[in-house]
């Protein structure tokens, strides 16, 4: 767990704005077709919030329409999800302007979770990827929806940057919430279908019955072969 925190203030010394620098921050989500969600955004001066502010919501480039945010810096905006799709949240504030995604799916929809911290590194003090799991995770796009999972509460945009920098699939990054998450969606009537990666996440899903691939106590090479045997066994 320690090599998670390891990783996760590496991305946040390597992506973190500065201390004067301002920036929207949009959520993912994920939501089933014709079902209304609260879009959720962030205003923030550096490292701290700034409420106050006009925000404007666009999805798939189109405006849904401006909110404040509250004295929190967080706003929120009602969207009523159309068809099957991904969808792109864009969000406005001033010059300012963040995006983010809405996984919309079909309900009984097969969802395949990738723990980022705990499957994508290439070694446990590493800030690359392995190479094979992009290979792997665009297979396994093209038979089921993929959400990343994020392992604490804070750092989503760095994660998604690190992502992005590293080629990966475009996908929803929702944070694990010690579980939540799965029980969150299970209520939507999603089905998890998968879950990549460490133990502690594996363990946390064990009531929706899963298949599951942990990488806990794994060398590199372990690793890798992982990621291969994945690619074969997950049908």
């Amino acid at each position: 767990m320690k090599l998670r925190y390891l990783f996760f203030l590496l991305l946040m010394m390597q992506y973190a704005p500065g201390a004067a620098s301002a920036e929207v921050f949009v959520h993912d989500s994920v939501a089933f077709s014709r079902e209304e969600i609260l879009l959720k955004a962030e205003t923030k001066k550096g490292y701290f919030t700034k409420g106050g502010q006009v925000v404007e919501f666009s999805v798939n480039g189109k405006s849904i329409g401006s909110v404040l945010s509250g004295g929190d810096g967080i706003a929120y905006k009602i969207f009523k999800a159309g068809s099957a799709g991904m969808y792109t949240v864009t969000v406005k504030s001033g010059k300012d302007t963040g995006s983010g995604y809405i996984m919309v799916l079909k309900k009984g929809s097969e969802i395949v979770f990738v723990d980022v911290e705990g499957s994508l590194l290439a070694a446990p003090f590493a800030k690359k990827p392995v190479e094979s799991s992009r290979k792997t995770i665009r297979k396994i796009m093209d038979k089921y929806p993929l959400v990343y999972l994020h392992f604490g509460d804070i750092g989503i945009k760095e994660v998604r940057e690190w992502l992005n920098q590293n080629k990966f699939p475009v996908s929803a990054v929702l944070p694990w919430k010690m579980g939540d998450v799965f029980a969150e969606i299970d209520k939507k009537g999603f089905r998890i279908k998968a879950v990549l990666g460490s133990q502690v996440v594996i363990d946390s899903a064990g009531a929706y019955k899963p298949e599951v691939f942990s990488f806990d106590g794994q060398s590199s090479s372990q690793i890798l072969n992982k990621w291969q045997e994945i690619e074969k066994e997950l049908k």
